[in-house]
């Protein structure tokens, strides 16, 4: 190991893979030889994969279908904890018209034939992050008109967790409604990304409302996730700021 100064706990491993005295380190382990070196190997692999960023990609929606994801976007992965809030959208609810309810809704609100697609704008805001928080989920006909809306407080939570909250949300009326063609769209770049298996999902707050979306989205003929701009998300934002305005 002398001739490589190992710089990282992988280097470290690496160099003790290819050590050709482990006899001692084995005997102390109450190991083979050959186990121990396959261990290493093991441990090795999974420090890289936990540390070193997946690569962007073509990427597949989970169980589902193919989106496509451009190289450029997003070279690096964000901290789950400390996405920062969007900016505020305090007000600007009064700048969109006021929806049915979707808790009213009984039934879908896509025509009953045909192969429509609801299309769904959702956000979360914390106000602190974490902080109070609410949702917010526009449902659209895609290409046609807004359907139904819906907003609530969640209590204290970070903006990643509001922003599944808000995803969970959408797709429980789904279920209910018997959808089974969704187009999400949500500007959080961290979710999307996990959604479509750019990125694991590392933090234990968000990983079971991760599996959650996933085993739902499983349910459905079609589902397609793609990351929009904030401005062309700005309804279902207000409607999150107009829950945590009221």
């Amino acid at each position: 190991m002398s001739g490589n100064d190992p710089q990282t706990l992988t280097d470290l491993l690496r160099a003790l893979e290819r050590s050709g005295d482990l006899r001692t380190l084995a005997r102390e382990c109450g190991l083979s030889v050959r186990e121990l070196r396959r261990r290493l190997a093991i441990w090795r692999r999974e420090l890289q994969a936990e540390h070193e960023p997946d690569e962007p990609a073509t990427v597949e929606v989970r169980a589902v279908g193919p989106v496509a994801l451009p190289s450029s976007a997003w070279q690096e992965e964000p901290d789950e904890g400390e996405s920062p809030a969007p900016a505020s959208g305090a007000g600007a609810a009064d700048r969109f018209p006021v929806l049915a309810p979707a808790s009213s809704l009984l039934r879908s609100p896509l025509p009953p034939r045909g192969r429509s697609v609801l299309e769904i704008f959702t956000d979360g805001a914390s106000r602190g992050n974490p902080g109070p928080a609410a949702i917010g989920v526009l449902f659209r006909r895609k290409g046609g008109e807004d359907l139904a809306e819906h907003s609530e407080i969640i209590g204290r939570a970070t903006n990643n967790v509001a922003e599944y909250r808000a995803v969970v949300t959408a797709l429980e009326f789904c279920q209910h409604w018997g959808i089974r063609r969704v187009h999400l769209k949500l500007d959080s770049e961290l979710i999307v990304r996990q959604l479509l298996g750019a990125y694991r999902v590392k933090s234990p707050e968000l990983r079971p409302l991760y599996q959650q979306v996933v085993f739902m989205s499983r349910g459905l003929a079609e589902f397609e996730v793609t990351h929009v701009r904030r401005e062309q998300n700005a309804h279902a934002d207000a409607l999150a700021n107009r829950a945590l305005d009221a």
